[in-house]
């Protein structure tokens, strides 16, 4: 793969002077996306099946090793979160995700999320919501701000926003196809790579921010999509 200058200056840009604390499952480079290897790496779909998650509907199924979401020819009224039962605080994660559908297909991945009873003002309509943090990974559409890569608590937190390069989201990622999106969740330090590149690093101040929560994938509604998820780990720090 070609890397531009512009690319390999991101990289070098998140190799900081403070040391690396020692809960991290990497050395002093922190640009390094973190490796899962190790009896304290935890399978989210160990065993095959879903036991260990809240399933919302029938649009969700495991095939084989890898969790679908499938809308079908009609889009949902509502998002749907699939989330794990068992919750984290501060973690290393990763996995593999593939999103195919109309040009309104969107998921994400949620973490420290907590669910709640949303109301949304422009339709007037209420459901269940995930209130946490999201690895933004929508569909772009051409001339439409670009949201994929980007930090959000939209549902509870809707002012929270953060960009990454839009340049290298372009560049790095696949569309269409698999992507890898790994997040370290430290105190308030938010950081994410897609495909091994390092895109995010964020200090959270809000004192409202969510600490401890499910780590989730979503369905949005008003789209004709499917998403796919594998590849699923968590590193507890």
């Amino acid at each position: 793969m070609h890397f531009s200058i512009k690319y390999m200056a991101l990289v070098l840009s998140f190799v900081w002077c403070m040391p690396s604390p020692s809960a991290y499952s990497q050395g002093v480079n922190q640009a390094i996306e973190p490796r899962f290897e190790g009896s304290a790496v935890i399978d989210l779909l160990q065993g095959g099946t879903l036991d260990g998650w809240k399933v919302p509907s029938e649009h969700w199924a495991l095939d084989g090793i890898t969790i679908v979401a499938n809308t079908g020819d009609i889009a949902l009224d509502a998002p749907e979160w699939i989330y794990t039962k068992q919750h984290f605080s501060d973690f290393e994660f990763t996995c593999e995700m593939k999103l195919t559908g109309d040009e309104s297909r969107n998921t994400g991945v949620y973490f420290r999320a907590n669910s709640f009873l949303f109301k949304e003002k422009k339709r007037n309509v209420s459901y269940e919501a995930a209130s946490g943090y999201e690895f933004d990974a929508g569909y772009h559409r051409p001339g439409k701000r670009n949201m994929r890569g980007t930090l959000g608590d939209w549902y509870a937190r809707p002012s929270l926003r953060i960009f990454p390069d839009k340049e290298i989201i372009n560049e790095v990622y696949n569309s269409g196809d698999w992507n890898r999106m790994t997040i370290r969740a430290l105190g308030n330090r938010i950081e994410y790579w897609l495909n091994g590149i390092k895109i995010i690093d964020y200090m959270d101040e809000d004192p409202n921010a969510s600490v401890k929560g499910a780590i989730g994938f979503q369905v949005h509604n008003g789209s004709v999509m499917m998403v796919k998820y594998r590849n699923i780990r968590v590193l507890p720090l």
